[in-house]
Order: structure tokens, then sequence, then C-alpha cells
């Protein structure tokens, strides 16, 4: 009986922000099934990242995850690719490869004013010969990078690590550390975010954060006066957060209450956060309409408004997980195999790293998710504890980058 022949599938993201003075011209809501999917499947799978035992920041890119897994599953066959794409929430009846380039179509040409690169690759054992159609669809889909690899040379980790350092512009450089003797493919998606506030902050010096554990260090906090859109319920305060351009935004999900990595994995529901972007979204179009930005109610004890204060931290966060077992427990079949790709091949790591950055500026990211008065609301939004964060495609709500962070 031959040797076990495996796959690795590894997912890099990486997200900077920063500013300038001009919004962007409204957003055209557009229905995109790949990254529509995203959302059910950040929210699932960082729900359980969240659940796990010692569990603390989580940051993760549902849109890498999806295409990098989207070119495993267009190499597999029937059930194995069935598996696969119902793990990602996506239609197994639908082609992945169509779904692919149409997603990557809109993002990449979706604003001049954000760099948002979707870059992937895939590399080969020498000798290894693949379907040509699936060649096909990994350049014309995929737009992907394909090349041989000799995994058993020293040098190969090197190969992968320096295209990685390029396509996430030098935010994570490093991914691999070795290859086991049995690879015979990797298969990388790099999504590299940068774009800039629409309206900057300022450095408001430093403050105490209240961690998961619920003790306090002291981080460099910025601040915006007003103009920040939010919602404010009983339970959490929500901004939303335009970069230039008016594509893409960040969301913030601030529970009232400091809670632990599991708390927040029963707190961070699909109700919950699609009501907190309908609400945001509300109160962004009565301003639209109106010209003027008036406090309303959108039901007992919620209120939404788009001239609120908001400080926040600003920091920088690398994130790295093992996805394999979570993709398992969501329905991916552990063997799965990939007869496009190579004969009995299947899939064994799928690992993802992310980095993130915020400052007054904007945002870098990179990936190879009591009742309060009226007078209460206006007081200004103070990110001191545990809290979601997303960057969205303000046409769909998709989740490009999703997490939790609880430790500064």
């Amino acid at each position: 009986m031959g040797r076990p022949r495996v796959i690795a599938a590894a997912l890099l993201a990486f997200f900077l922000v920063a500013a300038c003075d001009q919004p962007g011209p409204g957003v055209q809501r557009v229905s995109m099934k790949l990254t529509d999917s995203s959302t059910g499947f950040g929210l699932t799978l960082t729900d359980r990242l969240l659940a796990e035992p010692g569990a603390g920041n989580v940051f993760i890119s549902p849109l890498s995850a999806t295409l990098a897994l989207s070119m495993a599953a267009s190499a597999a066959h029937g059930s194995s690719r069935t598996s696969i794409l119902s793990a990602l929430g996506l239609d197994p009846t639908v082609d992945p490869s169509a779904q692919a380039r149409q997603t990557i179509d809109r993002l990449i040409e979706s604003d001049p004013n954000v760099q948002l690169e979707l870059a992937q690759a895939v590399w080969a054992a020498k000798g290894l010969t693949m379907n040509p159609q699936y060649v096909a669809r990994l350049r014309g889909d995929y737009r992907a990078q394909i090349a041989n690899l000799d995994f058993s040379s020293p040098g190969a980790p090197k190969v992968v690590n320096d295209w990685v350092d390029n396509a996430t512009h030098h935010k994570i450089s490093q991914l691999v550390d070795s290859f086991d003797a049995q690879t015979v493919a990797y298969l990388v998606n790099a999504t590299y975010f940068h774009a800039l506030w629409a309206t900057e902050f300022k450095a408001a010096g430093p403050a105490d954060f209240h961690t998961f554990s619920g003790t306090s260090v002291g981080v460099p906090m910025m601040h915006r006066e007003d103009g920040v859109t939010q919602v404010a319920t009983p339970d959490y305060r929500a901004a939303l957060l335009p970069y230039k351009g008016g594509r893409f935004s960040m969301l913030l999900l601030l529970p009232r209450a400091v809670l632990s990595p599991a708390g927040f994995s029963r707190f961070l529901t699909r109700a919950m956060w699609d009501q907190s972007l309908s609400l945001l979204h509300g109160a962004v179009g009565g301003m639209l309409g109106s010209g003027s930005c008036t406090g309303k109610s959108a039901g007992p004890d919620i209120s939404a408004f788009c001239d609120g204060g908001l400080v926040m931290p600003k920091f920088k966060l690398d994130y790295s997980v093992e996805l394999l077992p979570e993709l398992v427990a969501m329905g991916m079949a552990p063997g799965a195999t990939m007869p496009d790709l190579c004969g009995g091949c299947y899939i064994t790591r799928v690992v993802q790293k992310t980095h993130l950055e915020i400052d007054e500026k904007g945002t870098t990211a990179a990936a190879a998710t009591g009742v309060v008065g009226a007078t209460a609301l206006r007081l200004p939004m103070t990110v001191d504890r545990p809290f979601a964060i997303a960057l969205i495609d303000n046409a769909s709500d998709a989740p490009l980058f999703l997490g939790v962070i609880g430790a500064l």
C-alpha cells in the first residue's frame, strides 16, 4: 500500500486602516454567493474558536479561508466536494470556481480608494501532473500562480514564505517552517487590505482596557468627538466606521459587560449581527435622505444615531490558528479527496495567519467572525473592554475579516 499523499492549505490575511476627509457615495447593495455565505461561515467559525478551552483573541478572514478552500473543492468530486462546500456554507450544486471568479472580480475592482489584493498560489510536488482542466480553472477563475516545488528540499519553505511576504506587503513574513515528507501540494490565499478612514481619529493618550480575565492594562487610545454612526441597546453598543470611498467599513460591537471568550461566543449571534447592521444602515440612510443627523428610536430602549463620539484602542495584532478540526466539526469530510489535483491526496492542515493594525489614520489587515436614557446614549462609545470587530463589504454586509479582541 502506497504512502498517503497529503495537501496543506494556508490562508493569510492582512488588514491596515488610515484617513481622509471625504466619505464615499452610497454603495449599491449586491449579492455575491461566496461573500454572502462568509457571514454565516465566519460567525460559526468564530463561535467555535471562542468556545475552545483557553481561548483568547480571535481574528480570522472568512474570505481568505473560503477562497483557499474553494480551490480545494474545485479539485474534488462528489461527496468530497459537497462536504467542503457545505462546511463553507456554499451551495454544493453551484460551481465553486465560477463563484470565486465573480467574487475576485467584483472585490478587487470595487473601490480605487482601497488597496484590496487577493492572491492565490498552488505549489505541486515535482513530477506531479494535475488535471489540465483544473489548472485552467486555477489560472482563469482564481488567477492563481502555479509552480512545482521539491517539498523535500531545505529551501522549499523559503520559496513559499517569500511569496507570502511579498503578497502581504511584508506584514506576514513566515507561514511555514517545514514540510511533511508526504506533502504533494500546498494551496495558499493571501488577502491584503489597506484603507484610510473617511474621517481620521485624534490621539487620546493611554487608558485602561479591561481584558477577558477582568484585569486592566494601559493601552494607547484614539478618539473622534462626533460624526460616528452608532446603535445603543440595553445589551450592546455598535458603531460603523466607513473607509475612504464608501465601499468598506469597520463594524464594532461592544457588549455592555466585560465578557469572557465563552461569553462572547454566546453574544455574537447572527440575529445580533443582522440587527446591528440593519439599525446602523438605517441611521446612515436617514442622514443621507434628510441631510441631517437626528437620533431615532428603533424599538424599546434601542436608539440609532449618526453623530456619536467614539474612543477606541490603537493596536497591532498577529493571530495564527489551525482550522482543520473546526472545519471537520462543521461538516468537511476529514478524508475528502481531490483527484483533479492528485490521485488519493487529502487535506491534512488548514492554517490561517492574520495581521491587524489600527491607528488614527486607518487600518491595515492581512491573512495568509440595562436601560439607557436618551441623554446617556450620546456619551462617547468607549471601547475599553473586549469587543467584536469586522471589516465588512457594505454592498453585501459580508465580513472580509472578523474577530473578537479582549487582550491587548
